[in-house]
C-alpha cells in the first residue's frame, strides 16, 4: 500500500533540485573562440569621452529627453558641432558629405590626430564652398578617411549611408591615438589586432569589401549597432542624431576626454573578490592632454563623513587608492602619460566606496571648497559561494499530502546567507 503522506523533505529531492540547477546552468555554455564571444561586442571602449562637463545641456531644446541628447551636448563640448541655430540641432536631417567631413575634422584634435597643415589631394566640385569647409574635405580626403573619385569629385551633398558611416569612422580611429580602456584594453593596435570573430549581420553581402570590413569592426568595437539583432541596412541613411551617437562612441577609443579632471572605473557594480580598471584623465582647456600631472585617488566608505565642515578630507573616513597618502599631493603620486592620462588597477574592495580623483603641484592638500574633482561610486557585494534551498510548505510542516505541489526556490547566498543576484 502506498503511503498517503511526504514523511519529511528529503535531501533526495533537494539534490535533485540542485543537479537540475546545475544542469541548466551548463546548458549552452559553449566556448568562445579565440578573441571573443561569438554575436557579442568584444572590444568595446572601457571608458568614455562623454562624462562630467562634456554632458553639461548646451541649450539645444530639440535633443532634450531623446536618445541622442547626451550625445549632442557632448559633441558640442568638443567642439564638433556648433547645432544648426543657438537653439537646435536638428536631429532628424540627413548628413551630408561636407558635414561629415567638417565633424571629422573637428574631432581630429581631442582624438589625436594629426591633420596635414597642406592637404595634397585636389578636390574639384566644391563651388562655392566656405574655406572651412574646404580645408575640412581636403584633410579628410588627405588622410583617406574620406574617398575622392576620379577627377577630385568629392560630391559634397550626397547623404551619408550608414555603409559609408562605418567606412569613415574606421579609418578615422585607424589614425587616432588610443586612449585609456580603449578597444577593451586587449588591443595594441587599430584594425590590425581588432578580429571580428563571426557573422552578425546578413544584409552585408552586396556591400564593397573595404565596407563589409569596417562594419564587423564597428560592431566590434561598440561604435555601432545594427537597425536589428540581424540586419546593418547598410544603405540606410544616418540622421544628424545618429551620427552623434556614432561619432561619440567613437571618441570612447581615443585620448577624448573633457576639460578638467574625470575619473572613470570600468565597472561600479563589483563583487568583493573582483578588481577594477581605472582611469583618470587630465586635459587644458583647449580638450589637449596634460602630461606629467600629478594624480591623487582616495575614496570614502561613506562619501557624507569624506569631508570636514572645512572642506579638508576626513583623516578616519578616507584612505588612499594610488599612494600611500591621501588627500594630499606628494612626490610619490602617480602621474599621467604623455597623452594626460594615467591608469591603473584597483581592488578588491570590502565595502561599497565611493573613490575621487584630483591632479595638482606637490605640496596642495585636496579642499573640497576649492579643488575641482571627479568621483565615482562603486558598489560592492559578496560574491555567491553556496545555494539555498527553500520551499513553500509551511514553516513547521514535515509532510505533505501525496500527489500536492511543493515548490523549491533555489538562491545563490553568500557567505552570510544574503541572496546574490546574478
Amino acid at each position: 500500500m502506498f503511503s498517503s503522506v511526504v514523511r519529511r523533505r528529503s535531501w533526495l529531492a533537494v539534490a535533485a533540485v540542485l543537479g537540475l540547477v546545475g544542469s541548466l546552468l551548463a546548458v549552452g555554455v559553449v566556448a568562445p573562440p579565440a578573441g571573443g564571444a561569438a554575436g557579442e561586442v568584444d572590444n568595446e571602449a572601457q571608458f568614455s569621452a562623454c562624462v562630467g562637463p562634456a554632458l553639461e545641456s548646451q541649450g539645444l531644446v530639440d535633443v532634450v529627453g531623446s536618445s541622442a541628447e547626451d550625445a549632442v551636448n557632448c559633441l558640442v563640448h568638443y567642439g564638433v558641432t556648433q547645432g544648426r541655430t543657438e537653439t537646435t540641432f536638428d536631429p532628424g536631417a540627413p548628413v551630408l558629405r561636407w558635414q561629415m567631413a567638417l565633424f571629422l575634422s573637428r574631432a581630429a584634435g581631442p582624438a589625436g590626430v594629426v591633420l596635414p597643415a597642406a592637404p595634397a589631394v585636389e578636390v574639384t566640385d566644391l563651388g562655392e564652398a566656405p574655406e572651412v569647409s574646404r580645408a575640412a574635405i581636403s584633410q579628410m580626403a588627405d588622410l583617406g578617411i574620406m574617398s575622392v573619385g576620379l577627377g577630385g569629385v568629392f560630391s559634397p551633398n550626397v547623404n551619408v549611408s550608414r555603409a559609408d558611416m562605418a567606412l569613415m569612422l574606421d579609418a578615422f580611429l585607424g589614425l587616432a591615438q588610443p586612449g585609456a580602456g580603449a578597444f577593451g584594453g586587449d588591443v595594441m593596435d587599430y584594425p590590425e589586432d581588432v578580429q571580428p570573430d563571426d557573422e552578425v549581420f546578413g544584409d552585408i553581402g552586396q556591400v564593397t569589401r573595404g565596407q563589409y570590413s569596417a562594419i564587423r569592426r564597428m560592431f566590434e568595437v561598440g561604435v555601432a549597432r545594427g537597425t536589428s539583432d540581424e540586419a546593418f541596412s547598410p544603405g540606410g541613411l544616418v540622421t544628424r542624431a545618429q551620427m552623434a551617437v556614432f561619432i561619440t562612441r567613437m571618441l570612447a577609443h581615443t585620448t577624448a576626454r573633457p576639460v578638467g579632471v574625470t575619473l572613470q572605473v570600468s565597472e561600479t557594480a563589483v563583487t568583493t573578490a573582483d578588481s577594477v580598471d581605472l582611469a583618470v584623465s587630465v586635459r587644458g582647456p583647449d580638450l589637449m592632454g596634460v602630461p606629467d600631472a600629478k594624480v591623487d585617488v582616495f575614496s570614502a566608505v561613506e562619501a557624507d563623513d569624506a569631508f570636514g565642515e572645512d572642506g579638508r578630507c576626513s583623516s578616519d573616513a578616507v584612505q588612499a587608492v594610488t599612494h600611500t597618502t591621501a588627500c594630499e599631493i606628494v612626490v610619490g603620486d602617480e602621474s599621467t602619460d604623455p597623452s594626460g592620462d594615467y591608469s591603473t588597477t584597483v581592488g578588491p574592495w570590502a565595502d561599497s566606496l565611493t573613490v575621487w580623483g584630483w591632479s595638482g603641484e606637490v605640496g596642495d592638500r585636496f579642499d573640497s571648497d576649492d579643488v575641482t574633482a571627479s568621483s565615482v561610486a562603486i558598489t560592492v557585494t559578496k560574491p555567491g559561494v553556496k545555494l539555498k534551498v527553500s520551499d513553500d510548505m509551511a514553516e513547521n510542516a514535515t509532510a505533505a499530502k501525496f500527489g500536492a505541489s511543493v515548490v523549491f526556490t533555489v538562491q545563490v547566498v553568500d557567505d552570510d546567507g544574503e541572496a546574490v543576484a546574478l
